[in-house]
């Protein structure tokens, strides 16, 4: 059981689906971070800024976690699955950050998560690593999105069907550059929940306005093992943000639902 407070908002890049000649190589931007087999479903970045907290399993404890989600489609050897593959995830505590990777397949990494600081209508926290700070978000309460109705779609993404990581460790010895795992963690939106637990509310209720994201672009000596992230995440071209929700939820999901799925 624990309670998040969550801040989503969408970007879109350079393009859309009905500009093909636009929307092609902004495509082709985005595909190239993404792991064979997987394809660029909407050219939407969804950020998510989430502070966890209560969590049974810490004891009462939370974190922060920051996510750069992208709507794909993975074809496999024996799956097709439409859902959300994450470009970045960070976490600011190795315990989750641990688990997350060896158990879930997460591919989660560091980074200082500064809690969201609400002043006049308008919250901001800060992303840090080496006390280099490399991303900034800001939430205003006040201003509308730009399109609502597309950000609803983009935000719930009812074709999705759950969240997907590649697994990769590497072998031991011979340069690291062979895996001695390699899949797609595959984790369904929908979760069983558990039998002695108490009804939830089905839909939390969400605020709809604006948001914007900066980047501080990092070299290798701001940031020697991550630089290339934010270099990134960073460079991606931005047309406009679409706009910003927010949404306090109480949740059941242990994620202990995910699944292997072969990746070739």
């Amino acid at each position: 059981l624990g309670i998040d407070i969550m801040f989503f908002f969408a970007i879109l890049f350079f393009g859309s689906m009905m500009t093909a000649g636009a929307f092609d190589p902004i495509v082709n931007e985005i595909a190239k971070y993404l792991p064979e087999g997987f394809s660029v479903r909407k050219p939407y970045i969804i950020a998510t800024h989430k502070m966890h907290t209560n969590l049974t399993w810490l004891a009462g404890r939370g974190y922060n976690v920051v996510t750069f989600n992208v709507p794909v489609n993975f074809h496999g050897p024996k799956d097709d699955i439409s859902g959300q593959y994450q470009l970045a995830i960070w976490e600011n505590h190795a315990d989750p950050i641990l688990s997350g990777r060896e158990q879930l397949g997460y591919s989660k990494i560091f980074a200082d998560i500064e809690n969201l600081k609400i002043a006049d209508g308008v919250a901001r926290a800060k992303m840090s690593s080496w006390g280099f700070d490399f991303c900034e978000f800001e939430f205003d309460y006040d201003k509308a999105p730009a399109d609502e109705a597309l950000l609803q779609d983009i935000i719930r993404d009812p074709e999705s069907e759950g969240l997907m990581h590649l697994k990769y460790i590497p072998k031991t010895g011979d340069g690291f550059d062979e895996a001695d795992v390699i899949y797609v963690s595959f984790t369904p939106k929908k979760f069983p929940v558990p039998p002695d637990a108490k009804p939830l509310p089905e839909n939390p209720p969400r605020t709809w306005f604006t948001g914007s994201i900066k980047w501080n672009i990092p070299t290798w000596q701001d940031m020697p093992t991550q630089f290339h992230v934010v270099q990134g995440l960073g460079g991606l071209p931005v047309k406009r943000i679409i706009g910003a929700s927010r949404m306090t939820a109480t949740h059941y999901n242990d994620v202990y639902h995910v699944k292997r799925v072969e990746f070739k």
